[in-house]
């Protein structure tokens, strides 16, 4: 989420940041209206997941040994196992998003004024296909583009790149490479510029 509280540090809050396709206190404000009924549809429903049957547990095993591929054997093998052993956390975790996180981000103030890459996935979520038509689900992707372009516009070194074909949940491992490159695009910002330029922001 792109707000911070105002008791952070000093060195966080001078800190050039890199969003990975972030949330936002106020997306449902750039999404179609049905989007938060789609919402908490999918909060019911994960409700009334049941436990993973054999089959399921082995196609997601092959599907997330296929996703980490390109990693050393015993890492990927111990990212797949711990994905496989709490796959309801990713669930579990945007539970009080609307009751409290939200409320709590828009109490933490504007963003500095510090260079910025917002990187939004354009790829298709399949999750969200269980629940959403084509047409409700590339509204709602235009939706968050504009909000990705948002707030990277809200500061004046901000900058918004959109990266085709990347899912929400795994944009670092679908993309290693357009991550890097932004990471070495902000530190060649951060090199050049003057240290009068680094300062915190004010304290809430």
């Amino acid at each position: 989420h792109t707000r911070l509280q105002g008791d952070w540090s000093s060195d966080v809050c001078s800190s050039d940041r890199l969003l990975l396709d972030p949330g936002h206190e106020d997306m449902f404000s750039y999404l179609p209206p049905q989007a938060a009924e789609i919402n908490e549809q999918m909060k019911a429903h994960q409700e009334q997941v049941p436990e993973l049957t054999d089959e399921q547990i082995q196609a997601a095993h092959d599907q997330y040994s296929q996703l980490f591929a390109p990693w050393p054997g015993p890492v990927r093998e111990q990212l797949t196992e711990y994905h496989l052993a709490s796959w309801r956390t990713g669930m579990r975790e945007t539970e009080n998003f609307e009751s409290e996180i939200y409320d709590e981000l828009r109490r933490g103030g504007e963003l500095p004024a510090v260079p910025l890459i917002v990187l939004t996935a354009m790829g298709r979520n399949p999750y969200w296909a269980k629940f959403a038509s084509e047409q409700l689900m590339r509204e709602t992707r235009a939706g968050i583009r504009a909000l990705h372009a948002a707030i990277a516009g809200s500061v004046p070194q901000g900058e918004h790149r959109e990266l085709q074909d990347a899912s929400h949940g795994y944009l670092h491992v679908e993309q290693p490479d357009a991550i890097l490159q932004a990471i070495r695009d902000l530190l060649s910002k951060t090199e050049t510029r003057p240290s009068s330029d680094v300062r915190s922001s004010p304290a809430d």
